[in-house]
């Protein structure tokens, strides 16, 4: 055996096997192919595993990341860097503005920004580099860690203390930067620089050469100021005199034409002219209204009719009459003479009514008529003044120009005024707007390079860089890596899991099986003789074990299977291996088992038991004695196991494919069949040859090797797909050379040589 695999958890493989081998074969369910999709999804990613076989990488690149971060911590020269901390105080500032809304928070930030780009300007920096004083300059601090001590001996220190300060100048200048302080008035300066008294020095040269180039602009720009404002100040006082004095004149030459500040006397007049049009307008509407009623409705109906005292009263005097009379009427007839009296009196108020009736309904005519007529008046006359006052705006748009001219040279004037006020006090306070408030420091330790930092992230490329190698390998590895892929895959049962032959990190030396027989002393003794014939742990012998209750449930079944081929999807998977310990605890169980060397290209099971293969199947196949007539001792090979035997095959030039399609190797099958309990069959492997595909439909069933690691996915699915496309019924499939550790050696391993435990 040359791998590892672990025996299989029972419980689910016998359930399997129970399921789809006990039921008849004509009723038993086909295995179906699994979506590939789904056997992406459950193909899982196991951490344990991945360490293992990578740990060797892993601790290589973090070695190696670590170290790259060590020698640049060794190979970079020290910096140290400083900071400032300027404060931009402006209190005269604002006074130069003009508004209230000259201070607002946006104009502070503006002109903190304009400062900084001043600050980080090539010209600036150089003017501080100028101000900057070289003299007595101390060298940069070696230090006495192993960084230092390393680094001074690959670059002792023998530079020109000039050329050091002029270096770590450079390096100040090149580095130095300034940012503001959010929400604040606060500029932070900062450089780098190869010594830390440079730094510090730099930067306290740069503030000084600021504070003294910011306190003389403000000094020439205030000067500047006062004089161009008492310039403008008498150009402005002579206009306004100008201005005022056209004013004057137009106001002598139209009389009073202008009676107020802001109208003529015929826009007075124009404007009451309007008022009273509008509301006669709105009064003639009211009595049309009215008068319109008079005209749809009956007189009873109106407002006016109703309202009036008179008409109600000759209304309740008609209504009383009318009582009356149907009072007489119940005693008397129409021509009696209080019916007639009352008759009269009726007609007389009803004259009455209708007289007033038409009195009211005429006085609302004649109203209505008055007050169109007096809208009439009123809108004449507003037409006639309207024309008056229209050939008048010329003079009115003169005079308003005028007067807006003379109030804007007064306001002009007063804030020039104002401002020379404020230049000659800006220019008198004697308070420098820019303030240091962190004086710059010498730094005690260099700011790079960072020994852990650099360590640090050397490690992290080295994890990433293994990262991303395995995450590559694990995703162009289509191989099987664990149990339970040909469930996966093509929902056949998995009838063992063989472990490779590492016991405890120990690879067991392999030897054959006389020899260990000899050593250990195993002869006459076939239960540890699976053990025995190649010194491998216990669990080992008992996967096979449990592959082969898996195998036999079909014969408790009543299903008699005595030939069983075994083959592979390619090379070196493990199928010879699989076939020689299959026979050994086949022969365990008393059964008569022989095994069957069917591979004509590489024939090796006489290898696994130290026999010769003078003599095998190729020449059972190519002769013409009939096979009754062999003897026994031709048609088998003893291999020391009682009751197991081979039948080996050797290397031949003869066309293979005649001899495997000839009658004689199924009735080669058929005579051993009558002489033994189980055959098992080697094929070589079903992808390579078609030898296995030409054997497969002669024996009762076929058992898939899938070597862990070595079978790709795509492999096993041809393998099967061409099982299923010649008919040949699929026993379900064994996995070899599984590495089993940690949870996964107490789940399949049980230790039964240790009493105490239960």
């Amino acid at each position: 055996m040359q791998y590892l695999s672990s025996g299989p958890n029972d419980d689910q493989n016998y359930n399997l096997v129970r399921d789809n081998l006990q039921l008849p074969a004509a009723v038993r369910q086909p295995y179906t192919m699994a979506n590939p999709a789904t056997e992406e999804a459950e193909g899982s990613f196991h951490l344990g595993r991945v360490l293992r076989q990578y740990w060797l990488l892993l601790t290589a690149l973090l070695i190696l990341g670590a170290s790259a971060g060590f020698i640049s911590v060794v190979l970079s020269s020290p910096m140290y860097q400083s900071r400032l901390l300027l404060e931009l105080e402006n209190p005269n500032g604002a006074l130069l503005r003009t508004g209230e809304g000259g201070g607002s928070a946006e104009s502070s930030d503006i002109d903190i920004q304009t400062q900084i780009s001043i600050l980080r300007s090539g010209s600036f920096r150089k003017r501080g580099a100028d101000r900057f004083e070289t003299d007595s300059v101390p060298m940069a601090p070696t230090g006495q860690d192993i960084f230092s001590r390393l680094r001074q001996r690959i670059h002792p220190a023998t530079e020109n203390p000039i050329e050091a300060a002029k270096t770590g100048l450079n390096a100040a200048v090149m580095t130095f930067g300034a940012q503001p302080v959010t929400r604040t008035r606060l500029i932070e300066l900062s450089c780098e620089s190869t010594s830390p008294d440079i730094a510090a020095r730099y930067l306290t040269a740069m503030a000084d050469e600021f504070k003294n180039e910011t306190s003389q602009s403000r000094i020439t720009t205030s000067q500047g100021t006062s004089q161009w404002v008492a310039t403008q100040i008498e150009d402005t006082k002579a206009k306004v005199a100008e201005a005022e004095e056209r004013l004057r004149d137009f106001s002598k030459a139209h009389s009073n034409m202008f009676a107020g500040q802001d109208a003529t006397l015929d826009d007075t007049k124009l404007a009451q002219l309007k008022g009273e049009l509008a509301k006669m307008h709105a009064e003639r509407l009211h009595r049309e209204s009215r008068y319109d009623l008079t005209l749809k409705y009956s007189p009873e109906q109106l407002g006016e009719v109703l309202d009036d005292g008179v008409l109600r009263n000759y209304q309740q005097q008609l209504e009383n009459f009318k009582r009356d009379k149907a009072a007489l009427l119940t005693t008397y007839t129409e021509k009696h003479d209080k019916v007639r009296k009352i008759d009269a009196e009726m007609l007389s108020v009803e004259k009455a009514y209708d007289a007033e009736l038409s009195s009211v309904i005429k006085r609302i005519k004649h109203d209505y008529e008055a007050a169109q007529q007096q809208e009439k008046l009123l809108a004449r006359d507003y037409a006639g003044q309207s024309q008056r006052v229209g050939s008048e705006m010329g003079d009115v748009a003169t005079y308003n120009s005028l007067k807006r001219e003379v109030e804007t040279q007064r306001q002009m004037y007063q804030t020039l005024l104002m401002q020379q006020n404020q230049a000659n006090m800006s220019g008198s306070v004697p308070i420098n707007p820019i303030r240091v408030v962190d004086a710059a420091t010498i730094p005690d330790a260099p700011y790079k390079p960072r020994p852990v930092l650099n360590i640090s992230f050397g490690v992290m490329m080295g994890m990433a860089l293994t990262g991303g190698i395995i995450f590559l390998r694990e995703r162009l590895d289509r191989s099987i890596k664990a149990p339970g892929a040909s469930r996966r895959l093509f929902n056949a049962p998995e009838l063992g899991i063989i472990p490779n032959l590492v016991s405890d990190g120990a690879l067991v030396a392999k030897r054959n099986w006389h020899g260990s027989k000899k050593q250990n002393g195993t002869h006459g003794d076939p239960t540890a003789a699976l053990a025995a014939s190649v010194g491998v742990p216990q669990l080992v012998t008992e996967s096979f074990r449990s592959t082969l209750a898996s195998i036999l449930r079909n014969q408790s079944a009543g299903m008699a299977q005595k030939i069983i081929l075994v083959t592979s999807p390619g090379p070196s998977e493990g199928k010879t291996t699989v076939v020689q310990n299959l026979g050994i605890v086949l022969a365990e169980t008393g059964r008569k088992v022989l095994l069957v060397d069917a591979d004509f290209r590489r024939p090796n099971l006489h290898g696994k038991f130290g026999l010769k293969n003078e003599w095998g199947l190729i020449d059972l196949l190519s002769e013409d004695t009939p096979l009754d007539e062999n003897s026994l001792e031709r048609l088998e090979m003893a291999t020391g196991v009682p009751g197991l035997s081979i039948l080996p095959n050797r290397v031949t030039q003869h066309n293979v494919a005649k001899a495997l399609y000839s009658p004689r190797l199924r009735l080669l099958l058929e005579t051993l069949t009558r002489r033994y309990d189980m055959i098992l069959v080697d094929a070589p492997p079903i992808l390579c040859v078609a030898d296995a595909r030409i054997i497969a439909p002669l024996a009762d069933s076929l058992i898939l090797v899938l070597r862990c690691g070595v079978t790709d996915r795509e492999s096993a699915m041809e393998a099967y797909q061409r099982i299923q496309e010649d008919g040949v019924e699929l026993l379900g499939t064994v996995l070899t050379d599984y590495e089993l550790k940690g949870d996964r050696r107490r789940q399949y391993y049980y230790d039964y040589g240790d009493a105490n435990r239960t």
